[in-house]
């Protein structure tokens, strides 16, 4: 029975395997199995698997393929490059989904860059509002096509990238690939003219020559003295700019030529220039902000969209677009344009705001954290924040760069209750808040009061905006009474739970050893309207029945007091 099992199987998979390499001719010979009779595309099972051996085969055979032929176009195939077709090569090959048999079959065939191209267009032509694959699902399909398409054609592939961005707009991995591509593909930069190249200051001339050496880029000025007297001149460490990434950059060597120095007595009518070479490759600066000090007055000097020569046609970063289903996500504190990108990423949330000052001067953007109320009550602070203009929590902001603030955080959170991001501008702050944030592809449940499981009727109250209903006391030995709690105004309400007491029938009383509201463990919490936590209270003292249960708490400052009587503990 055993051996008859082994041969069926055996036998299937020898036959899909002779099927699955032919292409959509029926006279293609083959290129991976050069041993085997052709077949047609009839042959093929609709769904069919690979061993690992036979997947590991046909993606090595692929690789060397692309690699080959970029080779032969004078082009280089990345390490990273390799990876990611491989992965994405040997994800198509190992899926069992039927919808893929069209792309594996040819892929298999040794067709790689058709069987991505099959992917796009299946994946474009099931959009329609009855389709059940969900965004994502398309999105990760739209990468896969374009990993293996990067080898082969780096347009189709940043095509197919844009595509899967459409359906997961937040997703940072695409974004990267389509930032690294949208460079590899560019065009160099065109030489043109600086407007206000040539200028005048303390006495001397000075004209911008523009930046070159992308890798690391070079920006000179020719300086002149036109004048009968000598006028000393210096560059200090004050040399910034802020390239196509959004990011500060500082100059790292500061020289002038005629005195391989920072400092120079420039004689009458002599002329020299002046180099400062950056240590980080960029293709353009947005902004390039200069200082020189003549005969010790400092000078600020700045330029605006510098393309570097022998770099790519880059696009800067720019503020991309909020959810159409929430424009209140678009919205502008102290001269500083905001738009809130929502959060990704349900293990660990990452939520993004794209920014930009449309005043006229620099302005303090501190990204102090953020703090969101899952759908279960809890409050998550973020653990990591960073501004893209330097990569820290706090950054200055130049008038009409756009950047990026990112908060990320590290316990799981489908949903988002309540999202209170902690931003300040020039110190001051801003309290803002969003309301039910989708973060996962669902929404979860949310917690709610447990008004059915009130031990009487008598134990749900209301106080100071705030609902409690009284689940009960169970562990005669060690006692925990637990209540849940809701606000059921409509705004954040400060709480303060203070030290429980619970008094016993012979009048001995004893304070709690912990109380504890399950949305923080701080004693002190904001508590977002509409959310519903737990409030649990433990003593460490036998107890099989409490006369008294005192409840002290603050409400917005404001002391509130409530007792339950006659209690018994389960």
């Amino acid at each position: 029975m055993s051996r008859t099992f082994n041969f069926v199987t055996l036998l299937s998979v020898v036959s899909a395997a002779i099927g699955i390499y032919v292409f959509f001719s029926d006279e293609i010979t083959a290129r991976l199995f050069p041993d085997q009779k052709t077949a047609t595309k009839a042959d093929i099972k609709e769904q069919f698997q690979l061993s690992e051996d036979r997947i590991a085969e046909v993606v090595a055979a692929s690789v060397a393929d692309a690699v080959g032929k970029a080779q032969a176009k004078g082009e280089n195939v990345s390490q990273v490059e390799k990876v990611d077709y491989e992965a994405a090569l040997t994800k198509l090959l190992s899926s069992d989904d039927p919808a893929l048999n069209d792309a594996k079959f040819l892929a298999v065939s040794g067709e790689t860059e058709a069987a991505a191209e099959n992917i796009v267009t299946s994946i474009s032509a099931s959009t329609d509002a009855g389709d059940t694959v969900q965004a994502k699902s398309r999105a990760d399909l739209l990468r896969s096509a374009g990993d293996i398409l990067v080898p082969s054609n780096a347009q189709k592939a940043l095509a197919a990238y844009e595509k899967a961005l459409e359906f997961d707009p937040g997703n940072q991995v695409l974004q990267t690939r389509v930032q690294r591509l949208k460079i590899a593909t560019a065009a160099k930069n065109e030489v043109v003219g600086i407007p206000g190249a040539a200028f005048e200051l303390g006495g001397l001339k000075f004209e911008f020559e523009g930046c070159d050496q992308p890798q690391a880029p070079r920006c000179v000025f020719n300086v002149m003295n036109p004048t009968p007297d000598l006028i000393g001149l210096s560059v200090s460490s004050r040399q910034w700019g802020i390239d196509e990434a959004g990011l500060w950059v500082q100059a790292g060597r500061k020289a002038i030529v005629a005195s391989s120095k920072e400092y120079w007595e420039v004689p009458s009518l002599e002329a020299s220039q002046i180099e400062f070479s950056f240590r980080s490759a960029a293709n353009m600066y947005q902004l390039l902000r200069l200082n020189f000090r003549v005969d010790g007055v400092g000078f600020d000097k700045e330029f605006r969209d510098i393309a570097i020569r022998g770099g790519k046609q880059v696009q800067v970063r720019s503020m991309r677009p909020v959810d159409p289903a929430h424009p209140e996500y678009a919205y502008e504190i102290a001269g500083v344009k905001i738009h809130f990108l929502g959060c990704t990423s349900p293990d660990a949330p990452v939520c993004q705001f794209d920014m930009m000052n449309t005043g006229n001067k620099d302005v303090t953007v501190d990204g102090r954290g953020a703090v969101g109320y899952t759908s279960q009550g809890i409050q998550l602070e973020a653990v990591k924040s960073e501004i893209s203009l330097e990569n820290k929590k706090e950054s200055s902001a130049p008038p009409g760069i756009a950047f990026t603030w990112e908060v990320t955080f590290n316990r799981e959170a489908a949903l988002f209750q309540s999202f209170w991001p902690e931003l300040r501008i020039n110190y001051d702050a801003y309290p803002r808040e969003f309301r039910d944030v989708l973060i996962g592809d669902t929404s979860p449940p949310v917690k709610v009061a447990r008004l059915d499981e009130a031990v009487s009727p008598d134990a749900i109250f209301e106080m100071a905006g705030l609902k409690f209903v009284f689940l009960g006391c169970r562990n005669t030995l060690n006692p925990t009474c637990t209540f849940d709690v809701q606000n059921f105004t409509d705004k954040a309400l400060l709480i303060d739970m203070r030290n429980p007491v619970a008094t016993l029938a012979d009048g001995t009383s004893y304070k709690a050893n912990s109380d504890e509201l399950e949305m923080s463990r701080a004693s002190a919490v904001k508590f977002p309207a509409g959310v519903t936590t737990t409030y649990n209270i433990a003593f460490r003292h036998e107890m099989s029945e409490i006369t008294n249960l005192s409840l002290k708490f603050y409400v917005d400052r404001n002391l509130n007091e409530y007792s339950l009587t006659n209690i018994n503990v389960e």
